[in-house]
Parts: structure tokens; C-alpha cells; sequence
């Protein structure tokens, strides 16, 4: 099936990007979905908010990249990912602040748990990737189109701009998903329980921090696909 690879540049193309990314990272069930695209009423006003975040995020700015896959039968878009290309560090070293999860019912425990989760996350990849970089932020692809060479083109992408500008790479994976970009090139070098331990904590907070978060760091040095027997991140 003939797929074609673009930078997305008009903002309808997120109509489709938004509700496929809610589809995908429910099979399998991805834990993240519940803490960045929340239902509070209707899975469709969950998609419609987390697209203006989206779109907010990416309008403002000038060093996120957007790429589409279409099926170039149907015309439907059937991947995305999004490339965050680092190529200034400010204040590396500088210690994570707390991330307020503003997308969440104020004052609920949801809200105070996704922003412990989301501070953890960042500050993890913070005290870690202190040089230029490229991260990989999100990949998404339709279910149906899985194991055909989606994902292969926007990982690719990303590989092949970090060659160009001489960068290191990065993703934080699911551990599902650590096999997928092993195979395009990058090591499995770190991981992350993330910490969101609080005193006395609820019976709905043990609830959430039951859940799988664990994430991997998956890296790739500059010039080269990851060598297991070569390679070795920086800061270990």
C-alpha cells in the first residue's frame, strides 16, 4: 500500500490526527491516554480539547515539527508523529519545577496525580538530555495500518534530520513499544518508575498509581544507529 510522508502545515490535518491518536494509544491501552487526553464528558470533547492544546502548542512553536503519513489510495491520514528538534539547551542541569496539568477538573486528585506524573517525566528527561537534541514526543498510527511501514517513515524522519544537523536522538516508550524503536535504531539505555508518591495517599490514588507507568529511554548517538557494543549515553 502506497504511503506518503509530509510536514503537516495546515492545522485541519489535526481533525484526524487527534481522534486516531485516542484510538491507537487504546490498543493496546497505553496508561498515558487517561492522564494527557482525560475524559471529563465525552470522549469527543476530550479530542476537541486535547487538539487546541495541540494546536496551541504547536503554533507557538517554531521548533516542533508535525509529520503526516497519508494512504495515498484513500487520502486518510493513518500516522503522525511529532519531532521536537532541541538544537539550544537553555539552563541545562537546572532542576524540573512542578508542571500544573491544567487540563484537569480543578482541585481533583486526577489533576494533582497528572501533575506529579508529568513533573517526574520531564524532569527525568531533563536531568538526562542536557545537549542538543531531537526527541521524539508522540508517534501515532491507525491500527489498521500497523506493521506496514508507518511507523519506519516517521521514526525515519527524525533519524535522518538529527544526521543532517548533527544531534543525538531520543524517545521516551512505552514498554510495548521499546522493541519497535530498538529495531530503528536506537538503545534501550535507561528507565523511569515515575515518582508519585505522596503521604497518606487516597484509595483513588493507590488506584492510579497501580497502573503501568514505567517508561523507557531509548537513545540514538549522533551519525549511527545505536551499537550495543559501542555505544553509550552520556550521562550514565
Amino acid at each position: 500500500m502506497p504511503y506518503l510522508i509530509e510536514e503537516v502545515k495546515d492545522a485541519k490535518d489535526f481533525d484526524e490526527i487527534l481522534p486516531m491518536l485516542y484510538v491507537a494509544f487504546g490498543e493496546p491501552y497505553n496508561s498515558l491516554r487517561r492522564w494527557f487526553m482525560p475524559v471529563h464528558t465525552t470522549v469527543e470533547a476530550a479530542i476537541e480539547a486535547s487538539k487546541q492544546r495541540t494546536l496551541k502548542h504547536w503554533n507557538h512553536s517554531d521548533h516542533l515539527y508535525w509529520l503526516k503519513v497519508t494512504d495515498s489510495e484513500t487520502g486518510k491520514i493513518v500516522g503522525a508523529a511529532e519531532w521536537d528538534i532541541r538544537e539550544q539547551i537553555e539552563n541545562p542541569g537546572e532542576p524540573q519545577k512542578p508542571i500544573e496539568a491544567h487540563w484537569h477538573i480543578e482541585g481533583s486528585e486526577e489533576k494533582a496525580f497528572a501533575g506529579k506524573l508529568l513533573t517526574s517525566l520531564k524532569g527525568f528527561m531533563k536531568e538526562r538530555m542536557t545537549r542538543p537534541h531531537l526527541e521524539l514526543e508522540q508517534l501515532v498510527v491507525h491500527p489498521d495500518h500497523r506493521e506496514k511501514g508507518v511507523g519506519t517513515l516517521l521514526v525515519k524522519w527524525g533519524n535522518e534530520k538529527a544526521d543532517e544537523l548533527g544531534l543525538e536522538s531520543c524517545v521516551e516508550s512505552v514498554p510495548f513499544a521499546v522493541p519497535i524503536y530498538e529495531r530503528l535504531g536506537y538503545g534501550n539505555v535507561d528507565s523511569l518508575n515515575p515518582d508519585v508518591a505522596i503521604q497518606d495517599p487516597s484509595p483513588k490514588w493507590r488506584e492510579f498509581e497501580a497502573d503501568d507507568l514505567r517508561l523507557f529511554l531509548l537513545w540514538r548517538p549522533v551519525g549511527h544507529d545505536f551499537r550495543a557494543s559501542e555505544d553509550k549515553a552520556p550521562w550514565l
